[in-house]
C-alpha cells in the first residue's frame, strides 16, 4: 500500500510548475522490464534504467516481491478481489495448465523487440496501471468529487465546508480543468478486462498473462528468502486456500513454487495463530522450482512472434499520418519513438495541466501507432514556456531539452483555411491567432486589402498570414480559432501544403 500511495503521489505532481526532487517518471521507472528491453533495443544501460535494474537484481534474493510489494496494478487487482466474489484457488485451479502463457508473452515480445517492434509498452504493469490512471480513474474520481462538492455547496447548513473542500480539492488535487481524453472506451475495454479476470481467479493477470511477472519467475526460480514449514504444520490446507498464486502444491503444503509466489505473506497470516508452522527466513542452500513451459510451448511462442512480426511489418500506407502524428517536442524520429515509448501516457498526463494538445493517438496505418502520444491542437496546444513533457518520460522517447531549445523546436507549421478563416471567407475582420502566437516575433502577420461590400462600400481588412521561418507549430492559433468545428488554421507536420490543404478541403 505504501508504493501504491507513493505512485498516486507522483502521478498528482505531474502538473505544471513542476517542483518536487523525485521525478513523476520514478515509479515508471521501477518497472522491470524498462532494463531488459532497453539492453535489447540498444545494447546498451543507460542511467534511466537504474531503479528497474534495481529491482531485477533483488529478484533472485528476495523472489517476486515487486508484485506484491511494489506493483500498483497488483494492488488494484487485489481490491478488485474484494469487490467481485473470486474464486478460491480449489475452483481456480482449472486455469493453471495456462501459466505458461505469461513465459509466451515474455519471449514473443523479446522476439519482436529483437526487430524493433515495441509491444511490450502496451503489457508493461505499471505503464498499464499509468494509463488507466490518466484516462479513466483520475478524471472519473476528480469530476464526481467536483460535482458532488458542488450539490452539497447548495445545501444552506453545509456551504460553507462544501466550498472549503471544493477549494482544498482544487488546489490540491486537481488545479487544471477537467481532464477529456481520446480512447477512453479502447482503454477502459483493456483496463476492465483484465481487472475481469479476478472473475475466474485471483490475480489472473500475474498469473497467466503478466511478462513483467513470467521475467522476475524466472529470476525467482532459486530464490533465497523462502517460505518454511514446521512439523507441527496440522494441515489445515488454510494456507493452500488464502495463497494468491496458488503457488503451494496441494500435495505437499512445506513445499512452495518459487517462480509463483509473490512473498504476500497471506499463507502465514492464515496459519491457526496455535501452531503458527510457518516461518520466512534466508536459507542458503536453496531447492530449484522449474519452469511451467514445455519445449513444445518455447518452440509455439518463437513462432507466434515471428508471425506477429510479419503481421506488423504488413500495414496499409496513410498517407495523411503524418497530419495526425505531431509529437511532443523533443520526441525521436518516429520509427525510434515508436520503439521506446510505451504508451504509459505520463506525458499526456502532465500536458493537461497546462496547454492540453497530447492525447493518446489510434491506429492510423500500424498497430504500433495504438495509443502513442500525439498533439490534437484543437483540443489543446504546446504551452511556449512548458518543457514538462519531456521532463516525466520514463524510456527518454522524449528526450530532455531545455526551455529555451524547446522554444526553438519546430512542432509543425501552420497553414490558413482560406475558405473558413473568417477575414478570408466573410470579409471580416479577425486577430485572435495573431494575438497568441507566442513567439518573440509573432509567425503571424498581416497584409492589408481592400474588400468591396455588398452595400458598395469598401473596407480595409488585415489578411493574415503564416511566416514558415518563425512558426514552431505550437497550435495555440487552431486552439483559439473562435470558429465552431474546424478552426480557419490548422497545424500540420508534413511538409507538402498542396496535400495537406487538399486533405482538409
Amino acid at each position: 500500500m505504501g508504493f501504491f500511495l507513493l505512485f498516486i503521489i507522483l502521478f498528482l505532481n505531474a502538473r505544471y510548475p513542476y517542483e518536487i526532487t523525485m521525478g513523476s517518471d520514478f515509479g515508471l521507472r521501477l518497472s522491470p522490464l524498462i532494463p531488459v528491453f532497453t539492453f535489447i533495443e540498444t545494447l546498451s544501460f543507460p542511467p534511466l534504467i537504474i531503479p528497474g535494474l534495481i529491482i531485477l537484481l533483488l529478484t533472485p534474493f528476495l523472489g517476486r516481491f515487486f508484485c506484491s510489494w511494489v506493483c500498483p496494478l497488483g494492488t488494484c487487482l487485489d481490491a478488485t478481489d474484494h469487490l467481485i466474489k473470486t474464486p478460491r484457488n480449489r475452483v481456480a485451479q482449472r486455469w493453471d495448465k495456462l501459466r505458461y502463457l505469461k513465459f509466451a508473452n515474455l519471449l514473443a515480445l523479446m522476439i519482436l523487440a529483437l526487430f524493433s517492434l515495441n509491444l511490450w509498452g502496451y503489457l508493461d504493469p505499471l505503464s498499464i496501471f499509468n494509463r488507466m490512471l490518466t484516462v479513466i480513474l483520475y478524471p472519473m474520481a476528480t469530476l464526481f468529487t467536483e460535482k458532488s462538492l458542488l450539490v452539497l455547496a447548495e445545501i444552506s447548513i453545509l456551504e460553507t465546508p462544501a466550498y472549503y473542500l471544493f477549494d482544498l480539492f482544487k488546489d490540491n488535487v486537481m488545479p487544471e480543468a477537467q481532464a477529456h481524453y481520446q480512447q477512453v472506451l479502447l482503454i477502459a475495454l483493456f483496463s476492465g478486462a483484465i481487472l475481469a479476470g479476478e472473475k475466474l481467479s485471483r490475480r489472473f493477470w500475474c498469473r497467466y498473462v503478466c511478462p513483467a511477472g513470467a521475467l522476475l519467475g524466472f529470476l525467482s526460480q532459486s530464490r533465497f528468502y523462502e517460505r518454511l514449514v514446521g512439523e507441527e504444520c496440522p494441515a489445515c490446507n488454510m494456507c493452500i486456500s488464502e495463497c494468491k498464486m496458488d503457488a503451494i502444491p496441494k500435495d505437499d503444503v512445506s513445499k512452495t513454487n518459487k517462480v509463483e509466489c509473490i512473498e504476500c505473506f497471506n499463507c502465514g497470516a492464515a496459519c491457526p495463530p496455535k501452531t503458527k508452522a510457518i516461518t520466512y527466513r534466508w536459507r542458503w542452500k536453496p531447492y530449484h522450482t522449474e519452469l511451467d513451459m514445455s519445449r513444445r510451448q518455447v518452440l509455439t511462442s518463437m513462432v507466434s512472434g515471428v508471425a506477429g512480426l510479419g503481421l506488423l511489418s504488413i500495414t496499409l500506407p496513410n498517407r495523411n499520418h503524418e497530419r495526425l502524428m505531431i509529437r511532443p517536442p523533443g520526441a525521436l524520429a518516429e520509427a525510434e519513438f515508436q520503439d521506446k515509448c510505451i504508451r504509459c501516457l505520463e506525458c499526456v498526463r502532465i500536458c493537461e495541466s497546462n496547454g492540453g494538445c497530447l492525447q493518446p493517438d489510434g491506429i492510423h496505418s500500424s498497430l504500433t501507432q495504438l495509443w502513442l502520444p500525439a498533439a490534437q491542437m484543437r483540443t489543446g496546444y504546446c504551452e511556449y514556456n512548458c518543457n514538462l513533457c519531456a521532463e516525466v518520460c520514463p524510456t527518454d522517447a522524449i528526450e530532455p531539452i531545455s526551455l529555451s531549445e524547446k522554444q526553438k523546436f519546430v512542432m509543425g507549421e501552420a497553414y490558413f483555411r482560406e475558405d473558413l478563416c473568417i477575414p478570408y471567407a466573410r470579409d471580416e475582420d479577425c486577430i485572435v491567432c495573431e494575438e497568441h502566437c507566442p513567439t518573440p516575433d509573432k509567425a503571424i502577420k498581416f497584409k492589408l486589402k481592400t474588400a468591396e461590400l455588398p452595400s458598395g462600400e469598401s473596407r480595409v481588412l488585415k489578411m493574415p498570414y503564416v511566416v514558415p521561418e518563425l512558426c514552431i507549430g505550437c497550435g495555440i492559433c487552431e486552439f483559439k480559432c473562435p470558429i465552431v468545428g474546424k478552426a480557419g488554421i490548422f497545424v500540420t507536420k508534413a511538409t507538402d501544403k498542396t496535400s495537406e490543404m487538399t486533405f482538409y478541403s
